[in-house]
């Protein structure tokens, strides 16, 4: 099974920009995102750093039993080396057909500069990345410029707008859990021009900051209509001292789910697979015919239970619904190990469920091509433009390991097409 799906082009639904200036300790690679003494040396210690170091062992081609300081010396050597070459390398790998970048990090931080962004994109071809625009992003900037509410709000959705156009983005991205949690509630006119107004003078409280930005989703929701495409929203757990815990479960949604200006109009992805609140997710995609999820959090954050998260996530999710995503972040090597480490972490769970004769093997490859692949162009009608269909991408593959002799013309009618079109694989 894990051979068939190496053979599966991987749309990555959910990843993020990375550059040298914006990483951290390179031991956060693993975890440990709220400061504290030794939390690089704690995080060295998890099972994920140790997943990780290995296989850059086996990458690097050093001797197996190889220290994992010997292989971190080594990866920041190369790293050193050639930066953008480096990264280059990594994000080829894989067989990955789309990266699908989320531009709004890092949160609540200066955004990436233009040179940053270039840098980024130098790296990856643009037939290979396509962008996804973060809500919170244009709410933070406009809030320092300081405006009346009335121009405010007209001036965020300019903004917003601005951006979706400017990157031609596949979709908008909401952090709402990182500004309140994910137990929603429906915010009037009125409560979010007083919450605002607080914000601006500077006398406000969390509460109000949770209102404002509820109601600034609910005004990219319908920017999100008018441009057909779909709103991802981080569930589950995350990173840093901002996001509340306590309230991190995707059924916190199920107001905002129920809202009039959200059921059957816009499609929304429960990012992380709701991680650890696999069964919640699983049932709001199973309740609701515009809620899809990824699962990210399934597999890269939980390790020795990934598989079992997994399945969990499976149980009622329709199985159109659910899509691969990396949340690779911070530095490169975090989308290049989640890409085989999902397809080994996939092969197991189908296996055993086909062996559980709960699928039989045809069903199970069909499977694997929609979460892998198809479902994600599925859901992201902007990515049918970028991309062919499967059947076309496997063709495009055979051609570029193959390719014809000169004055050949290619067996696949579409190929010159594509590659033109800038959809090549």
């Amino acid at each position: 099974m894990y051979e068939y799906l190496k053979t599966i082009p991987l749309i990555d639904t959910h990843v993020h920009r990375v550059h040298p200036d914006h990483a951290p300790e390179f031991g956060n690679i693993a975890g440990g995102y709220i400061p504290g003494p030794d939390q690089e040396a704690h995080s060295r210690q998890t099972l994920l750093y140790g997943m990780i170091m290995e296989r850059l062992r086996r990458l690097y081609g050093m001797p197996e039993g190889t220290p994992f300081q010997a292989v971190e010396k080594e990866r920041h050597r190369r790293f050193n080396e050639d930066p953008k070459g480096y990264m280059r390398e990594l994000y080829s790998l894989d067989n990955v057909a789309m990266y699908c970048f989320e531009i709004g990090s890092p949160l609540r931080k200066k955004a990436f500069t233009q040179e940053e962004v270039a840098y980024f994109n130098s790296v990856i071809p643009p037939e290979k990345r396509c962008c996804i625009v973060r809500i919170e992003r244009s709410v933070d900037e406009t809030l320092a410029l300081h405006l009346p509410y009335d121009a405010f709000l007209d001036q965020f959705q300019k903004d917003l707008c601005a951006r979706v156009e400017k990157e031609n983005a596949i979709g908008l991205k909401s952090s709402i859990a990182y500004y309140g949690g994910l137990n929603y509630s429906f915010v009037s006119d009125t409560e979010s021009r007083a919450a605002y107004e607080r914000i601006r003078s500077g006398t406000f409280t969390p509460e109000d900051e949770k209102k404002l930005y509820a109601y600034t989703l609910m005004l990219a929701a319908e920017i999100a209509v008018r441009y057909d495409i779909p709103i991802q929203i981080h569930t589950g757990v995350g990173g840093g001292s901002y996001l509340d815990f306590k309230n991190l479960d995707p059924m916190g949604l199920k107001d905002f789910l129920w809202d009039s200006r959200i059921l059957n109009r816009v499609k929304i992805i429960l990012l992380h697979g709701g991680h650890p609140y696999e069964a919640s997710a699983s049932f709001l995609t199973a309740e609701f015919s515009n809620v899809y999820t990824d699962c990210s959090g399934t597999f890269f954050l939980s390790t020795l239970n990934g598989a079992s998260s997994f399945r969990t996530l499976l149980e009622r999710t329709p199985l159109d619904k659910v899509m691969y995503g990396s949340d690779g972040v911070m530095f490169p090597e975090t989308s290049w190990f989640a890409a085989e480490h999902f397809r080994k972490m996939m092969a197991k769970v189908m296996t055993q469920l086909v062996e559980e004769e709960f699928l039989s093997a045809g069903r199970a490859e069909e499977i694997c091509r929609m979460i892998l692949f198809e479902n994600a162009r599925n859901c992201y009608t902007k990515l049918r433009q970028r991309l062919p269909d499967l059947e076309e991408a496997l063709e495009l593959q055979k051609d570029r390991r193959h390719p014809a002799a000169p004055g050949h013309t290619p067996d696949h009618p579409r190929t010159a097409e594509l590659h033109r079109a800038g959809a090549g694989i």
